[in-house]
């Protein structure tokens, strides 16, 4: 405290003192320091609220990516229309040779000989393929032998495999699956004459590399021989044991329930939205008790045990790089659904020729009467030069129509033989032996696969 003194009238001095609020005193050492430890908290305080600010943003940066990542994979439930490969092979698959049956071989005689020529290939480009390596269980083969509606799996005992209650303690004490195992029941409605089939769980699924890594499984029903109508459950995000509990119906007439063969399957879905196969199931109907819908199970089997019931179609090729054509010669057909094929229609074969996904030429053979195993003994010529033999394919559909004026053409099933990037599995192989063995006529049966398109 200072003692300061002013005059007065008498001449004398009278003291007075100053308090440390006055304005006199921001010399003082006390008053600087409490100025700076003001500008300290101001500080202080402004860095809180900018360093709160920033963790808000990150905050709300980091839930936007992963609701965004969310629906992505929530949008893999309507897969089916994605880029899919569901033969899984290996990136350079090794040809397995196989001789052609000779019973089957074309009569020279009988083969009405047509061609064509293509003097400019149109320019197109090719998008990204998107192959997918094979698994050590997805061997691919063809079946030579006749495979009627009745044949697709062994005689089973469906009591072996029943029981009323499905729990996870009682699936512990089950021998280990190879490929997996998958539970289901099957009840149907006579009055209503539907069948439905209710997806319970998949167990013991082999994880993806070799680090068994969980997958995004999903299961696809088929009730054969109409491959045409497919049920498709929920995808399971990041499992190896996926619970579905999905009810699915199938519109069945009870005439037609002893030839019917419920077909489950299971697919993985990779973050490329690339399909791979993980196995299969066929189970006949009339091997189960439809009237209870007991819970049973059975194990999934590789893919080539699985085959197609729409019959087969018998294609011979031949590559002479000399003159820069392929000939292909359409035989004939075998095991052709009855239950499509009337006597009312007729039948035909449309082959096409593909540059890349563009359809350069189209040819049909003559038609025959509809049958079970149609004859038609035609070929074709087409010019192609050496250079883009690996960017050609055919396309061979079994065509049905009937000769009435408002009559269209339908489409039975087909088939597409060609390279790496627009076929796989037998076809493919097929396509690689005639390129390997020019001038030389390469036969085999290819399985037609279901379409619902019209011409």
């Amino acid at each position: 405290m200072g003692i300061l003194g002013t005059t007065d009238r008498g001449g004398g001095t009278t003291p007075h003192t100053t308090t440390p609020g006055s304005a006199l005193d921001t010399d003082q050492p006390w008053y600087k320091d409490k100025n700076l430890l003001v500008t300290i908290g101001y500080v202080a305080g402004i860095i809180t609220f900018v360093a709160f600010l920033i963790l808000i943003l990150v905050l709300c940066r980091s839930w936007k990516k992963r609701r965004k990542w969310k629906s992505e994979w929530d949008e893999s439930n309507h897969i089916l229309e994605s880029k899919s490969a569901p033969i899984s092979r290996n990136p350079s698959p090794k040809p397995v040779k196989r001789k052609s049956c000779p019973d089957v071989s074309p009569d020279a005689r009988g083969i009405v000989v047509r061609s064509m020529t293509i003097d400019n290939v149109p320019e197109f480009s090719l998008p990204p393929e998107r192959i997918q390596p094979r698994s050590g269980y997805d061997s691919i083969q063809s079946p030579t032998k006749q495979h009627s509606a009745h044949s697709f799996v062994g005689h089973v005992q469906p009591d072996l495999y029943k029981y009323t209650h499905c729990s996870d303690e009682e699936s512990l004490y089950l021998a280990p699956s190879a490929h997996g195992r998958l539970w289901f029941s099957v009840l149907h409605d006579v009055a209503v004459e539907q069948v439905h089939v209710t997806l319970v769980k998949v167990r013991e699924l082999p994880g993806r590399g070799r680090d068994n890594s969980p997958r995004d499984p999903f299961v696809k029903m088929f009730l054969l021989p109409d491959e045409r109508c497919c049920k498709i459950s929920k995808v399971r995000r990041k499992t190896l044991s996926p619970v579905y509990n999905e009810t699915f119906t199938f519109q069945v007439s009870s005439d037609n329930m002893k030839n019917r063969v419920l077909r489950f399957s299971v697919y993985d879905v990779d973050k490329r939205r690339v399909r791979h196969s993980l196995g299969h199931i066929l189970v006949p109907l009339q091997d189960l008790d439809l009237t209870k819908g007991d819970v049973m199970y059975r194990d999934l089997e590789p893919n080539s045990q699985v085959y197609s019931s729409m019959g087969e179609v018998n294609i011979g090729i031949t590559y002479m790089p000399s003159v820069e054509k392929i000939k292909v010669v359409i035989i004939k057909a075998r095991n052709l659904r009855q239950i499509d094929i009337d006597q009312n229609r007729h039948v035909f074969v449309r082959l096409q020729m593909l540059h890349g996904r563009k359809v350069c030429k189209t040819k049909n053979t003559m038609q025959q009467r509809a049958s079970t195993e149609p004859t038609f003994n035609e070929s074709f010529s087409f010019s192609v030069s050496g250079k883009l033999v690996d960017t050609c394919s055919f396309e061979i559909s079994l065509m049905t129509t009937t000769k009435t004026p408002f009559s269209h053409d339908e489409i039975y099933g087909k088939t597409v033989i060609g390279s790496f990037m627009f076929a796989r599995g037998e076809e493919l192989l097929h396509w690689q032996e005639m390129v390997n063995h020019p001038r030389t006529s390469v036969v085999k049966w290819h399985q037609l696969s279901g379409s619902t398109h019209h011409s």
